[in-house]
């Protein structure tokens, strides 16, 4: 048999969603009478799975399955005729068969194929006997068996359209379900972790996310992922080339679909990283927005696994539902983020009035700290100035930083080194926003609020070409003792949303310092 004939037959058989069901009388009915009609002591209906033949009815047996290596029935499968071994001890096929030289000593088999109407052979209706029988079957039994062989591959026919239906009804049900999600969770993040939630369940995966991709599709960003019991997260950031050849697919906007990682051409290589996370088959669904992959919904199993076309077919929906949820949540956020941009400055600008006034004017004998505490404030509204233009074009990143950090008036204090980088001008808004977050907040809470404090601000570039990435990081030292925030403000979420809104942002709150690791695409900021 060859493996592409054996991979189309698994696949039939799973459609039928019949292997590891309960008994059912109209097949139980059909190996009695082939027992009789045949007058065999055994009559079996065998269904041949990759590893195994399981018995969906039996008569005259007391074992449900074998090892595939075996099965009588998978001889000459392909073939779809009916096969009669006269002498199972003398064939050359057989006649070392456990089966045949062990306790139960099988001597005779006669076996008619089980048809599918898409031409599928999935199994045999057989009989055996534990006599040779050198004159076979007669002429009337073997037309009676072909005959019972295809009462029982309409049985399964009609089983499988009566399950398919009940499982559309059922992820039907779900997709209603997600929709509510979608229409009544606060924030994104909620929303696709309960999507997410319920397409594990509906499924029986072990894991389901959703995250964004770069714009090259070359990582992913999964921000919080679904997982059942004993599996563990991957929430983060991922490589896609890490884990074999699965970027393409959704480069171009297709699914990636994969019923075993240790026989998938992309994944067969290495399968190792795979593995690793307890990834057996997997789906990837893209999500587009302007003929481009922006996210991708992700369904991994710890098996191997044959995925159903009304799976994918709503697996298919859920992304389309998530793409109009998401986009729907990004633009109330630049919304939000337009309308409490001006107000969130002018709040910090007060704030920072408080932290300058304390540092400036505690115990000042003469006036001169004043006329500094005035500079200051200055600088603040020169700095607010600065954070709202829109005209920079190519800045460099080092031209922005030094205009944030002078306006504060805390330049002696931060040390900045890092290679010329050139910022659009979205993203020269953008760095000097989250700069001006970090400055702020290290003015008001951290090493800047104490006279010995200082800050790194240092920045790499790592990779070449299109995929060259910044690294930036931000170090504090010499300030009290960090405590984490207990909530989270406008200014958190500016900070977390990363440079140009690309995410790739590492907040550590060490007791000896804030740090901050922020990463995004050159290339990316460049054009923004």
């Amino acid at each position: 048999m060859s493996t592409e004939q054996d991979a189309s037959r698994a696949r039939a058989l799973a459609s039928l969603r019949v292997l590891d069901t309960p008994e059912e009388q109209a097949f139980e009915d059909i190996v009695f009478i082939a027992s009789q009609t045949c007058d065999a002591p055994i009559a079996l209906i065998s269904l041949l799975d990759t590893d195994r033949q399981w018995f969906k009815a039996r008569h005259g047996l007391d074992v449900g399955e074998t090892p595939i290596d075996q099965s009588v029935c998978r001889i000459d499968i392909d073939d779809a005729h009916l096969l009669e071994v006269t002498d199972l001890s003398q064939d050359g096929r057989t006649h070392a068969n456990p089966l045949v030289t062990g306790e139960r000593t099988f001597r005779y088999y006669a076996g008619a194929p089980l048809t599918l109407r898409s031409g599928e052979v999935v199994g045999r209706l057989c009989v055996i006997d534990t006599t040779a029988r050198p004159a076979g079957l007669s002429d009337t039994q073997k037309t009676l068996l072909l005959a019972l062989a295809r009462q029982a591959s309409d049985h399964l026919e009609l089983r499988r359209i009566a399950r398919a239906s009940e499982r559309m009804a059922e992820l039907q049900t779900a997709l209603v379900e997600i929709g509510e999600h979608i229409r009544n969770s606060p924030d994104a993040s909620q929303m696709t972790h309960a999507a997410a939630k319920i397409v594990g369940r509906v499924l029986n995966v072990e894991r389901a996310g959703f995250g964004f991709v770069d714009d090259d599709v070359r990582s992913i960003d999964i921000e919080s992922d679904w997982t059942a019991p004993g599996t563990a997260s991957i929430a983060g950031r991922h490589r896609f080339e890490d884990y074999g050849a699965i970027r393409d697919h959704l480069a171009r906007g297709e699914p990636l679909v994969i019923e075993d990682v240790l026989t998938d051409e992309r994944t067969a290589a290495d399968p190792a990283a795979m593995q690793a996370v307890g990834v057996e088959a997997l789906v990837n669904m893209p999500v587009r927005q302007h003929d481009r992959t922006v996210a991708a919904l992700i369904v991994n199993s710890a098996h191997r696994r044959i995925w159903m076309p009304e799976e994918l077919t709503f697996l298919r929906s859920v992304a389309d539902r998530l793409e109009a949820g998401v986009a729907r949540f990004r633009g109330e956020q630049q919304q939000e983020m337009l309308n409490g941009e001006i107000s969130h400055r002018l709040k910090n600008m007060l704030s920072m009035v408080q932290a300058i006034a304390s540092q400036t004017l505690r115990d000042v004998p003469d006036r001169r700290p004043v006329e500094t505490f005035e500079q200051r404030l200055m600088a603040l509204s020169a700095a607010h100035d600065v954070l709202l233009q829109k005209s920079w074009i190519n800045a460099d990143l080092r031209t922005v930083a030094d205009a944030v950090i002078d306006t504060v008036g805390f330049g002696d204090r931060v040390h900045m080194a890092g290679p010329p980088v050139a910022l659009g001008a979205r993203a020269a808004l953008s760095f000097s926003l989250v700069l001006h977050e970090l400055m702020t907040n290290a003015c008001k809470y951290g090493a800047l609020c104490r006279e010995n404090g200082r800050v790194d601000v240092g920045w790499s570039i790592e990779g070449t070409g299109d995929d060259a990435d910044l690294v930036m990081h931000w170090r504090e030292s010499g300030g009290p003792l960090v405590v984490p925030p207990t909530r989270r403000g406008f200014g958190s979420k500016l900070v977390r949303m990363g440079l140009v809104g690309a995410g790739g942002v590492d907040l550590r709150y060490e007791p000896t310092g804030f740090q901050a690791d922020l990463q995004a695409s050159i290339r990316h900021l460049a054009q923004a």
